[in-house]
């Protein structure tokens, strides 16, 4: 005989509700359920948040029972829930724990639901002293029970309060769409790890390959995810107090560094520094290596050489955060994927430029004997003109006038063709630089040139035309050359010391409010239906004695036939919105200036071309748009006639705002 589990409190209720079942048909609801009948008393599943049976054991608000609409496939239960989604986008259901929720071995929350709404279903961890995390499901079968999973397994440690639930989130709806929710619950997560095979050359990435220990590092949910880290789960470590503290990783036994000896760790750190690798414990002397941490706050990787250990014994690996500052012992760094990995080659097929003195990548074609403090470090500002990944850190003592940075090319210097010495330089400080060259058979040469720009890339040039048959071996910098108003530890950033044949445009800084001159500031596309070519400036004379010019070839017959400057974004016409061009032509015709290609309305401004066979420049006054956004300026030569010829020639340049 089967047994009932009754709530006292609702006995009346549940008399009332099997006499109305007795007089209704199976399609009938019945809104308000407190109780519901168990086959035999049950002990409390903690794991189930509500089956709107007999585990009803979190209470869900704005929620009714409800006999079960459609009792069939994934759900035969008699008693359901029925919620109504209000009208707002981020209206919820929240179910509050108002304890820490245990999520220690059941992280992934499981929910059946049956609705004629499509949308998001997203689910929400909060209110805990954890950061909240969301998942999403979709909603897409609006006929039939579907049961969702979210998988909040990364927050098996953390501190969450209330799983809140959106129906259909960020959709602003009626007010009416009804869902059928049940068995809500919290379920063991499926182990993504089953059936990966071990890799003893990962030392741990807080994933599936944890084959080492890392003592003082918490498993913690990846934070700030990136393409370099995207993995669920990464170590957390707080850097302790004292300029040593470490994390010590003890393998018992003699590290395998035959094959991999190059030691990979991806770090998100929270302040720069020194990151020092060591090696040590076996009968093999230490050894250590350092790599300078300059990116914050995201992902980066960062690799030690070790291939000169691959026969040596070491039995521990120890990391130095920080490596010699005495910190507040409050700096948390995130660590991931530490793992020996086979030494590769960037550098492979890369062949000898000899006309590159040093890149400090593959192209290392001198040594640094000495002199200033200096080391290969990673670029700490990759932009600009300067993308490369390392680059050479150099030390200078600004108090000695001629301290100095050499480097030796050991043997002549073929200046033969390229003898314009180049150089990029990142520096906080505007000084004087020196360049030499020495060393050979021939006597030093001196070219003085200054470092004008701060805080960004720059390429300088120094002229040595004049020792193209010269002897010299040596390259010697002197920053702050004759100086000594410094501290004793300038940093300069230097990379892609090159020489180079002549180019005039060498230096050229951009200036963007130069469309365009056809020389050094080519600054935006040319596009349009016009032939067009850079030429030699065919007529050298009056105001424009340039090297070179564009020649335009416009169909006369056709009226509305133009060129098009593109800008690619929009023109800055606050302060500069006068539009300047020069022109040569051998006719006097009509000129239309158009702006347009942005969000803003097009503006044309009439002209005419009024001076034949001689350099004449035109003005075009665009003012009344100083806040207006164009992209392109478009010239219309000849434009509204159709009375030349299918080849008239048009020469044009230092097309500009003022």
């Amino acid at each position: 005989m089967k047994t009932f589990k009754f709530k006292p409190a609702n006995l009346l209720l549940v008399m009332l509700l099997i006499i109305g079942m007795a007089s209704c048909d199976e399609d009938t609801y019945y809104p308000i359920i407190e109780s519901v009948p168990c086959e035999t008393p049950e002990t409390a599943d903690p794991s189930i948040i509500n089956d709107f049976e007999c585990q009803d054991n979190m209470i869900l608000p704005d929620v009714e029972a409800v006999y079960n609409p459609d009792w069939s496939g994934i759900n035969t239960s008699r008693f359901v829930g029925k919620y109504i989604d209000p009208a707002g986008a981020w209206d919820a259901l929240i179910i509050d724990y108002g304890a820490p929720i245990d999520l220690s071995t059941k992280n992934t929350f499981k929910i059946k639901v049956q609705t004629n709404v499509a949308g998001t279903l997203k689910a929400k961890l909060e209110g805990g002293s954890s950061v909240g995390i969301e998942v999403d499901a979709t909603i897409s079968n609006t006929t039939n029970w579907v049961e969702y999973s979210f998988d909040f397994s990364s927050q098996f440690n953390q501190n969450h309060q209330k799983l809140v639930l959106f129906f259909n989130a960020g959709a602003d709806t009626s007010g009416a769409d009804v869902y059928y929710i049940d068995d809500l619950r919290w379920d063991t997560s499926i182990d993504p790890c089953a059936g990966v095979a071990e890799d003893l050359n990962i030392i741990n990435d807080f994933d599936c390959q944890q084959n080492q220990d890392v003592p003082e590092v918490e498993l913690t949910a990846t934070p700030n995810k990136n393409n370099i880290n995207s993995s669920k789960f990464s170590g957390k470590y707080i850097d302790e107090t004292g300029a040593w503290d470490a994390v010590i990783i003890d393998f018992g036994a003699p590290i395998n560094l035959t094959t991999h000896n190059t030691f990979k760790i991806k770090v998100l750190a929270p302040v720069e520094g020194i990151l020092k690798a060591k090696l040590e414990g076996g009968t093999s002397a230490g050894i250590e290596k350092d790599v300078n941490i300059t990116t914050t706050g995201e992902w980066k990787e960062y690799s030690f050489d070790f291939s000169s250990e691959a026969n040596a014994n070491h039995q521990k690996l120890v990391l130095f955060f920080n490596a010699g500052v005495d910190t507040n012992g409050e700096d948390v760094y995130y660590i991931d994927d530490l793992k020996f990995a086979e030494v590769t080659d960037p550098c492979n097929g890369v062949i000898k430029d000899p006309s590159i003195i040093n890149d400090f990548n593959c192209q290392q074609n001198s040594t640094i004997p000495g002199y200033v403090t200096n080391s290969i470090v990673e670029n700490p500002d990759p932009s600009g003109i300067n993308t490369s990944d390392s680059v050479l850190k150099v030390t200078d003592d600004g108090t000695d006038a001629w301290d100095s940075l050499v480097l030796d090319l050991g043997g002549p210097i073929d200046l033969s063709t390229k003898n314009y010495l180049r150089i990029k330089i990142l520096s906080t400080r505007a000084v004087p630089l020196l360049a030499k060259l020495e060393g050979g058979t021939s006597g030093a040469k001196e070219v003085w040139g200054a470092i004008t720009e701060t805080g960004i890339w720059t390429e300088y040039v120094f002229d040595f035309s004049d020792q193209a048959t010269a002897n010299h071996q040596k390259l010697v910098l002197f920053f702050n050359g004759g100086q000594n108003d410094g501290t004793a530890s300038d940093i300069y950033y230097i990379d892609d010391i090159r020489f180079a044949e002549y180019d005039p445009c060498a230096g050229v800084i951009p200036d963007l409010s130069i469309v365009n001159n056809f020389e050094c500031q080519q600054n935006y596309a040319i596009a349009g239906s016009l032939l067009n070519s850079i030429i030699e400036n065919p007529y050298k004379t009056g105001i424009n004695t340039s090297a070179s010019v564009l020649e335009v070839t416009d169909n006369g017959t056709d009226a509305w036939d133009a060129i098009i400057f593109d800008f690619g974004a929009a023109i800055d016409l606050s302060t500069k919105n006068q539009f300047k061009i020069k022109i040569y032509s051998t006719k006097e015709v009509p000129l239309l200036a158009k702006l347009e290609g942005g969000s803003s309305g097009a503006k044309e401004v009439w002209g005419a071309i009024t001076t034949s066979n001689a350099w004449t420049e035109y003005t075009f006054d665009f003012s009344d748009q100083a806040t207006a956004n164009h992209k392109k300026i478009v010239l219309f030569f000849n434009g509204g006639a159709s009375d030349g010829t299918a080849t008239d020639i048009y020469y044009i340049d230092d097309l500009k705002w003022e």
